[in-house]
């Protein structure tokens, strides 16, 4: 019963300049159990905040492959962040469109395994990993 590896890429922190696109990847490591599928989570915890009652549901995905995105993703009046499935169970790439310094903060990926005991899914395994979005670059080329 071993605890899936979670990858986070580019890196722990990533720096943008204003006005680009930047991606974000979780890559689910290990190989799972072909019983087993993953539900992936991404939320947003904005810079000078903490804690999970801050934390904001930027998209899930489920058992199904549906794509459910959160109320923060939906404030926006125009596209700003878009999910893609690169390989179903691997890879999850978040895509953040036009930078600003709004979006600094940490974006973490949760990936809970289920598998199927007597016709219920029940949860396997848990892991976390996060990418911090600094500001850096964000002051510098604003």
């Amino acid at each position: 019963n071993k605890i899936k590896q979670l990858v986070v890429s580019p890196s722990p922190f990533t720096v943008a300049q204003e006005g680009q696109n930047i991606t974000l990847t979780c890559i689910v490591s290990q190989r799972r159990r072909n019983s087993a599928l993953p539900v992936v989570k991404w939320t947003f915890l904005p810079a000078g905040t903490d804690g999970p009652e801050n934390e904001l549901l930027i998209a899930r995905v489920n058992m199904r492959k549906a794509r459910f995105y959160g109320n923060y993703t939906k404030s926006f009046t125009w596209p700003k962040m878009k999910l893609t499935v690169v390989k179903h169970g691997k890879i999850f790439e978040l895509l953040i469109l036009n930078v600003s310094v709004d979006d600094r903060g940490l974006y973490i990926c949760r990936v809970q395994e289920f598998k199927k005991h007597q016709d219920r899914w029940k949860a396997a395994s848990n892991c976390t990993a996060a990418t911090e979005l600094r500001g850096e670059a964000l002051f510098l080329y604003a």
